[in-house]
């Protein structure tokens, strides 16, 4: 079996967010695929600090939070989802917390070979996407994940994702993507 991790970077756990990343976990092949949901928000992570720990020793972040618990989580996975609602054009503090968190991994192979996918309501939608989505690129060629794609949904009000049916088909799209996936 292979392992999806959903990373979840919305402070409401029934939020657009989470509706997306569930309408893609039920449409995954339950024979090829487990799942596991990770809400930051219900973890304790830090900022880094830049003290550079984590450039010594074996490689990981000297920070004591919760995030040790989450790296984790992230070993195990063969496909990372995160998913984060759009707030001023960027991802949640919680969620760029995590992703700053992730510089003991920067250099290394320990996570080549896996799959990564962004799931990102925003109130306008796809425009207000686009810088969240260049980052999360970046950060998967750094990280040498492999970037498997993107949805965005025209989301503001809890409940707006399940309506936007460009953004069901997206996911539907992607999750016979992920299907087709050999690991």
């Amino acid at each position: 079996m292979q392992k999806v991790e959903f990373i979840i970077g919305s402070p409401r756990k029934r939020g657009n967010t989470a509706i997306l990343a569930e309408t893609l976990n039920k449409q995954l092949d339950k024979e090829r695929f487990t799942s596991n949901f990770t809400f930051l928000y219900d973890f304790e992570i830090k900022a880094c600090t830049d003290c550079r720990g984590c450039k010594s020793g074996n490689l990981t972040c000297i920070v004591e939070d919760e995030m040790q618990e989450l790296n984790k989580r992230i070993d195990a996975a063969d496909i990372l989802v995160f998913g984060t609602p759009i707030y001023w054009f960027t991802p949640t503090a919680k969620m760029k917390s995590v992703l700053d968190r992730l510089r003991p991994y920067y250099g290394g192979d320990k996570l080549a070979n896996k799959k990564m996918v962004i799931l990102l309501p925003a109130g306008v939608g796809e425009k207000d996407c686009d810088l969240t989505i260049e980052m999360f690129k970046r950060m998967a060629r750094s990280l040498k994940l492999e970037f498997i794609g993107t949805v965005t949904s025209k989301a503001y009000d809890i409940g707006d994702a399940k309506k936007d049916k460009k953004a069901m088909a997206a996911i539907t799209e992607l999750a016979n993507q992920i299907n087709k996936i050999i690991l």
